[in-house]
């Protein structure tokens, strides 16, 4: 069995070996194994594989250029040509075979789909950023992005169920991984904000809705919807006794600054945030 590893640097390692994106034989072989490998068992097209690798611009002999690329990380990985084995012809490609190989990356979109559980394991198995031997490569950009986006969304709806099941602490940690992923999204921070407040975490929880609402105003010129600044408000009228007098101090603090920041905007600020009335009432209360 061969596996390769796609967080953090690329390693592929089995049968006694162990190589790294140095001992692949260059960028573009390497750029091939590393795009079969994301889509573990699934035929690419050499066609595709010439568009990926150079970028829209394939040379007029890239069919027997990527033919060339293939037999060399054959010949490294000690492997047979031909229709079965780990790296298979395919009609027309290629494929990495999932009865011989294991990707980590694989390994994880199929824990993502999985319970809160499942989810946890999934963000316990990724070492580094995916395919970090490539910052600058676009396919390899395109597949952060839509593996960031499924993350973003396994992790939200992990959160959400950690936060019914009154595990606010692991959907903390579910909620902020998906806010990493995702910009001026409102449910992973709606299910921050629960998981915090449930926590003991208050003024926290003020505060991710302050960034949020920052985000959402400077980048979209939007406020958050109705059902996020429902939470807001429910949060903010929570009983002060639960807090101690720094944390007072620190909430006072972060309702002055939305207020600010509000006063700072037009008036359209004010039809967007139709309770900002109420927010300054609580502020009062708040400050004594």
């Amino acid at each position: 069995m061969i596996d390769i590893k796609l967080f953090g640097p690329t390693v592929i390692s089995g049968a006694g070996t162990r190589l790294v994106a140095s001992n692949l034989g260059g960028s573009k072989p390497r750029h091939v194994l590393e795009m079969l490998a994301l889509d573990l068992g699934t035929p690419i097209a050499k066609d595709l594989l010439a568009e990926r690798l150079w970028d829209g611009r394939p040379p007029a002999s890239y069919i027997a250029t990527v033919e060339s690329y293939v037999c060399s990380l054959r010949r490294r990985l000690g492997l047979l040509g031909g229709r079965r084995g780990p790296l298979a012809t395919t009609h027309h490609g290629y494929l990495l075979d999932p009865e011989h190989v294991r990707v980590d990356v694989a390994s994880v979109r199929t824990l993502l789909g999985g319970d809160v559980a499942d989810v946890t394991l999934g963000l316990d198995m990724m070492s580094g950023q995916l395919l970090a031997d490539e910052p600058y490569a676009p396919w390899a950009g395109a597949a952060r992005e839509a593996f960031d986006e499924l993350l973003a969304e396994s992790c939200t709806r992990a959160a959400r169920a950690a936060n019914r099941r009154h595990e606010s602490a692991l959907a903390v940690r579910l909620a902020r991984e998906a806010t990493k992923r995702t910009w001026c999204a409102e449910p992973p921070v709606r299910e921050l904000m629960i998981g915090l407040h449930a926590n003991g975490e208050r003024t926290q929880a003020l505060q991710a809705y302050q960034s949020l609402r920052t985000g959402m105003l400077d980048e979209l010129g939007l406020e958050p919807g109705t059902e996020t600044q429902d939470l807001y408000l429910s949060i903010l009228r929570g009983n002060p006794a639960e807090a101690d007098r720094q944390s007072d101090r620190d909430e006072v603090s972060t309702l002055l600054e939305l207020l600010r920041r509000a006063l700072e905007g037009d008036a359209a600020v004010f039809s967007g945030l139709p309770r900002m009335a109420e927010v300054g009432r609580l502020l009062l209360a708040r400050a004594g």
